[in-house]
């Protein structure tokens, strides 16, 4: 069977098929879930976020443009809802943030101390600089790819891209992560 590609699909959707959306969400929801937990390290958060993102994008696929890629499109959509949702978070987050680093130091689940490590220090970069390191390290994309997402120019991912990662080694550096005995 000979699969679809992403805008043959959209097509099929703005022309009332549901089942060609439900194919999209399959294709796309692991990453889009994936992205969202690694931003915002909250099961529950992501799994809501997720479906907010694929109900926001089936509402507004009538503004899809064609000659962008689906996917970008739709990860744009998943940043805009994650940046939101944190926005929201934060209000409440303070001191549930400190009982669960507390909570996470002793916990044996076999999460190595360098991950631990490393999933902290992303998760205090600001959010523009983790959807960076996210979109290169764990999705992959090239600087066209990540610019096309973005709506911004390659050179300006590739300058953001370099602060993002001297943040990240800065916070790694304060929590002595390159120290070894």
């Amino acid at each position: 069977m000979i699969q679809k590609d992403d805008n043959e699909l959209v097509f099929e959707v703005l022309q009332g098929s549901r089942s060609s959306f439900e194919i999209l969400i399959e294709r796309y929801q692991k990453k889009i879930y994936g992205m969202i937990l690694q931003m915002t390290d909250d099961r529950e958060m992501a799994k809501d976020l997720t479906q907010d993102v694929f109900v926001k994008a089936y509402l507004s696929l009538p503004k899809f443009n064609f000659k962008f890629r689906f996917f970008s499109w739709l990860y744009r959509i998943a940043l805009n809802e994650t940046l939101n949702g944190l926005k929201s978070r934060r209000r409440y987050e303070s001191l549930d943030k400190a009982v669960n680093i507390a909570a996470e130091d002793t916990d044996p689940s076999g999460t190595s101390n360098e991950s631990r490590h490393i999933k902290m220090a992303l998760r205090d970069l600001k959010s523009s600089y983790r959807s960076l390191i996210l979109l290169k390290y764990y999705f992959g994309l090239s600087y066209e790819e990540i610019s096309e997402t973005l709506g911004i120019s390659v050179n300006k991912v590739k300058d953001r891209l370099f602060n993002a990662r001297l943040s990240l080694r800065n916070a790694l550096d304060d929590k002595k992560f390159f120290d070894h005995d």
